[in-house]
């Protein structure tokens, strides 16, 4: 008997993932070029995810991690673990009365659930942020070539050289950065700063503006935004937009580095609610925009999953009643268009006739002797008087 091993040298979890991951050069091997191409491209869709990035989002203070899972491998597993068990189950119970049309119910419920869950998500999630990002100012989905834009691309709007602020504002995510930007502060450092009552230690923290680094950031992004976001029918001029970029980038290195200083100075003091706090606002403004398109991208998955799963609660059970009831009717029509089939009429018996019995045939009737018996009107007197 054939036996499949789990150990360290190829296991079959292993061999397994190697073969999903050679599957679209197999296609594209096996069927003609321009065939396997679109094929190979189709598959490797289907078994793109973002497990080995997951991506953390800020709301608040709570972390969120997300991830999009590979949807061919989520289908391969749904199918099989969801689907032939309950048909298993239906096949058991139409033995008892030998009725399997549960099976058919099961088939067309689950089969149309799993596919809209695997398939329906994404061109779903695209539609609404589509229609979201006007509002929010920030491109979610990617502009020239049609798609979403995985959790993992937002990382491409982190702020981190004047190329890619004069980009991401290029590509028309101005507003959505003016947004970000204002949506800073300084956690409450300053007000712990004013709180201290040693002297020196608030001198110490003046070298650390993180506020007041904060407001040039805000106003600086403000009039880059203004002066040179894209507009329509106008020539854009690069290189001025390039050297605004690097002024506006010096805000940003300003922010970072007030942070550092107080983060320096909150280790050197043993403040914990100093360094609680200029640890959080590490690399906050660079990426500001990055966690800002994470969140608003957010609200889109959530309705959108929110509307498919009440789709899937209701359009499989719909269409298959609506299966059901035209195969019923259809058994109907065939049943009325059928000729009634003959009545056989069972055959009139005649009615028994008694004969006599040899007895009753031998001594004549005689009828029984009844005193009290009035004599016949023949055998009466005659008497004048009576009438």
């Amino acid at each position: 008997m054939s036996q499949i091993r789990f150990g360290a040298s190829e296991p079959f979890a292993y061999q397994a993932a190697q073969w999903t991951y050679d599957l679209p050069k197999k296609a594209e091997k096996a069927l003609t070029p321009k065939l396997g191409e679109r094929v190979s491209r189709f598959i490797g869709n289907q078994l793109k995810s973002d497990f080995s990035q997951y991506t953390s989002v800020s709301l608040g203070p709570v972390k969120a991690l997300l991830a999009e899972p590979p949807r061919l491998p989520l289908l391969l597993l749904l199918y099989p673990g969801t689907v032939g068990p309950r048909l298993y189950r239906a096949y058991q119970r139409g033995k008892e009365n030998n009725d399997f049309r549960e099976m058919g119910d099961v088939l067309r419920r689950d089969l149309t659930a799993i596919t809209l869950f695997v398939f329906a998500l994404a061109p779903l999630v695209y539609g609404v942020s589509k229609f979201t990002q006007s509002k929010t100012g920030v491109n979610l989905v990617k502009p020239k070539e049609g798609g979403m834009l995985s959790y993992s691309d937002f990382r491409n709007y982190k702020i981190d050289n004047p190329q890619a602020l004069w980009q991401v504002v290029k590509e028309g995510n101005g507003e959505g950065l003016q947004k970000a930007i204002n949506a800073l502060n300084d956690g409450g450092l300053q007000k712990t700063i004013d709180a201290l009552d040693n002297v020196e230690l608030k001198q110490k923290y003046a070298k650390a503006p993180v506020a007041d680094a904060l407001n040039q950031l805000k106003q600086s992004v403000k009039n880059f935004v203004k002066t040179h976001a894209p507009k329509p029918d106008a020539d854009i001029n690069k290189k001025a937009a390039l050297d605004a970029a690097e002024k506006t980038f010096e805000k940003f290195n300003l922010v970072d580095k007030s942070v550092e200083n107080a983060l320096n100075l909150g280790k050197e003091d043993g403040s914990k609610q100093i360094l609680k706090i200029a640890t959080r606002l590490q690399g906050q403004a660079k990426g500001a925009l990055e966690n800002y398109a994470k969140v608003r991208r957010l609200p889109s998955d959530m309705l959108s999953f929110a509307v498919l799963i009440a789709f899937i609660g209701w359009f499989p059970m719909w269409i298959n009643g609506v299966w059901n009831k035209r195969q019923f009717e259809k058994k109907q029509a065939m049943k009325a268009q059928a000729p009634a089939p003959a009545v056989e009429k069972s055959p009139v018996l005649p009615a028994p006739t008694l004969t006599p019995t040899f007895r009753q045939q031998a001594i004549p009737f005689q009828p029984a002797l009844n005193p009290f018996a009035s004599p016949a009107l023949a055998q009466r007197p005659m008497n004048p008087f009576i009438r």
